[in-house]
């Protein structure tokens, strides 16, 4: 019965990804992915909102997909097992642009302290948060950049204002 039941999951995942290829006629390239992570799944560009990452996290697991993408660099995940290091740095600012943006207002924070680590210098939380709070209205200046370019506009300020400080620029990643 288990089998039954295993055979009719995988068939169903295939004619799903099937469809999908089949009915998105533009090249899939590797993307920043979501919450779901690195996989087979993470290469469907329709699996972008809440639900396709459900069938992202879904297909992952079903063929083990991630711990083979993670293993030999493939399916949007590096050699190491880790996201790209600016990928990640994105894809925490989408993820969490508002509250970094009330934190950094105040000039510390959990987020605050996250990306300092994702910047490789958790040690100088609080001088980054000192720089973000300086600099708060330069980082989230509103534009007409997209929900997607977004977090990388915010990203390169921020690593722009890095560049410019003596003691970051030396320790913080950018």
């Amino acid at each position: 019965m288990f089998t039954d039941k295993r055979s009719i999951l995988f068939s169903f995942h295939i004619t799903i990804i099937s469809l999908i290829f089949v009915t998105n006629l533009r090249t899939i390239s590797a993307e920043p992915y979501g919450m779901a992570g690195c996989g087979l799944g993470s290469m469907v560009p329709v699996w972008k909102n809440d639900i396709g990452q459900i069938l992202a996290a879904t297909t992952n697991g079903s063929f083990s997909s991630q711990t083979f993408g993670i293993t030999s660099g493939t399916s949007n995940c590096t050699t190491d097992g880790l996201v790209k290091r600016e990928i990640a740095q994105e894809v925490f600012i989408a993820y969490n642009e508002e509250p970094l943006e009330l934190e950094t207002a105040i000039g510390n924070g959990e987020r605050i302290r996250a990306v300092a680590s994702l910047l490789g210098c958790p040690k100088h939380a609080v001088e980054l948060g000192k720089l973000m709070k300086e600099n708060h209205s330069f980082l989230f200046e509103k534009s007409n950049s997209s929900l997607e370019t977004r977090p990388k506009e915010i990203l390169t300020r921020l690593k722009t204002q890095i560049a410019t400080d003596t003691n970051l620029r030396l320790v913080c990643l950018h």
